[in-house]
């Protein structure tokens, strides 16, 4: 029997909104996630929000293990995750990481949504291709237009967990 106590409820939900309930590693985003403590709870004995980040089981069970991910690679997760989701919404943080498994890949957005991803598209890390309209019902264009990551997109993505803030 463990005479460790829970993680509380309060610090518990800030890591995992914090991480939009995925892992935290941006190559990974695997909903299925445990909350893990950056310095092992055996040596803190304390659960402080600043130490814990969400992982999937596997990415647990790395950082666990010598030499997989270290600790400093975790802080650095952690950090960017802060430092993405004060600049983009959950929905452009979702989407960029999607176009970025795919970025050949010309996806169909409806055009009255592209308010939605206007800070994506300023900062140049996903192009709004515009199609001609076709057809416009209730003033609205009725066909689709089109995202597609930038190379400045992927730039962006691989520099997350790569470099200090």
């Amino acid at each position: 029997m463990s005479d460790r106590p829970p993680i509380p409820a309060e610090i518990r939900r800030r890591v995992l909104v914090e991480a939009g309930h995925r892992c935290a590693i941006p190559t990974c985003r695997y909903i299925d996630v445990d909350v893990h403590h950056i310095i092992p709870w055996e040596t803190c004995k304390i659960h402080e929000y600043d130490n814990l980040i969400a992982l999937c089981p596997n990415c647990h069970r790395r950082a666990h293990k010598k030499g997989e991910i270290d600790r400093k690679s975790l802080r650095l997760y952690k950090a960017n995750l802060r430092f993405t989701h004060d600049r983009f919404s959950q929905l452009e943080v979702d989407v960029i990481f999607e176009l970025g498994r795919q970025p050949q890949a010309q996806v169909m957005w409806a055009p009255f949504n592209r308010l939605l991803l206007k800070r994506l598209i300023d900062s140049g890390y996903i192009q709004y291709i515009v199609t001609p309209a076709t057809a416009i019902i209730g003033g609205m264009k009725s066909n689709p237009d089109y995202i597609q990551i930038s190379q400045k997109g992927l730039d962006y993505l691989e520099t997350l967990g790569e470099v200090e803030l």
